[in-house]
């Protein structure tokens, strides 16, 4: 959530006294207060929401501070004037994104009249607030409770998201200063999948703009945890041979794994003919020996090595694999 969206939440607080009672136990004592009617119109980005009015509990005591300055926010007064019925001020908030802003309400009879307005690097925001009091007695308490219940299911919302970002492998909730996603527990289930057949097929899927920032994040690049990914599968397939509970390991040694998949081709398809092989390695074995006579086709700009005559001679051998 961006200041500017957690600053709104701040202001729009009244609307909340008219929605469903709170979620979590109303921790806030309760406070004398008496009800309200208010009216807030927003503008940022050439975009207006249009004049929204509820009703609210207002402290009896009135407003002493500036909406959006509660103790618990980022966000401070750098100067408060009183001027009779008008308060003005400036404000400044730290985070993830900075932002200022200025601010004035003017009492009117039996009500107010105010507008604040905040720089971001979104832009600009403006607020208009009016209201007035309809003195019906209530609990003032009950905004900050609804403000406790927003603020906890606010963070349930994000520690879910980006539990499941890491799940879907996504470096960029977590990369860079504006990550929107910090706990270190997601961020090493990340790596870990990351190191997983399952996670170097997801990362394999997004483009390298995204993935270049995994050593950042794991301390691995894509390579690296490839590398481990690889290894394990070939362990798992070494030790599973043709059960079921294998194939998926095959299979991805011959996407990903060159290394594993020369060892497999040597132990199994080596020597061998199509009808020899057992059914588990012929796709396997067909598919290495396709590769290595697709590679034969590109011309050699170099004299050959000795090592490329060796190489001539398996081409040579893994045609009988190919049944066509």
């Amino acid at each position: 959530m961006t200041v500017s969206v957690r600053l709104a939440v701040l202001l729009l607080a009244p609307y909340l006294a008219a929605a469903a009672p709170p979620t979590v136990p109303p921790t806030v004592p309760p406070e004398p207060g008496e009800e309200w009617e208010n009216t807030v119109e927003m503008q940022m980005a050439g975009f207006s929401m249009p004049a929204q009015t509820s009703k609210s509990c207002v402290p009896k005591k009135g407003m002493t501070d500036p909406p959006g300055t509660g103790k618990d926010d980022k966000c401070k007064v750098t100067r408060m004037k009183n001027d009779g019925k008008t308060m003005s001020w400036s404000m400044v908030c730290e985070g993830k994104e900075k932002m200022s802003g200025d601010g004035e309400i003017t009492q009117t009879a039996g009500g107010y009249d105010g507008k604040m307005t905040m720089r971001t690097a979104d832009g600009e925001m403006l607020m208009k607030m009016r209201g007035k009091k309809l003195g019906t007695p209530c609990d003032a308490a009950t905004i900050k409770r609804q403000m406790v219940a927003v603020q906890a299911e606010g963070e349930k919302n994000m520690a879910k998201a980006c539990t499941n970002a890491a799940q879907r492998m996504s470096v960029m909730s977590f990369a860079g200063p504006q990550a929107m996603c910090k706990d270190p527990a997601d961020r090493a289930l990340l790596c870990e999948r990351a190191a997983t057949r399952e996670g170097v097929r997801g990362l394999g899927a997004q483009p390298e703009t995204v993935t270049k920032d995994l050593g950042a994040v794991c301390g691995k690049d894509l390579a690296a945890m490839k590398l481990q990914a690889c290894s394990a599968a070939g362990r798992e397939e070494a030790a599973k041979r043709c059960k079921d509970d294998s194939k998926d390991a095959l299979a991805f040694i011959g996407e990903s794994c060159p290394a594993q998949t020369q060892v497999i081709a040597q132990r199994e398809c080596a020597g061998m003919s199509y009808t020899d092989l057992p059914i588990c390695y012929r796709s396997f074995c067909t598919t290495y020996a396709g590769n290595l006579l697709d590679k034969g086709k590109k011309p050699a700009a170099q004299p050959k090595a000795p090592e490329d005559s060796a190489q001539d001679a398996a081409k040579k051998a893994v045609k009988s694999l190919l049944p066509f």
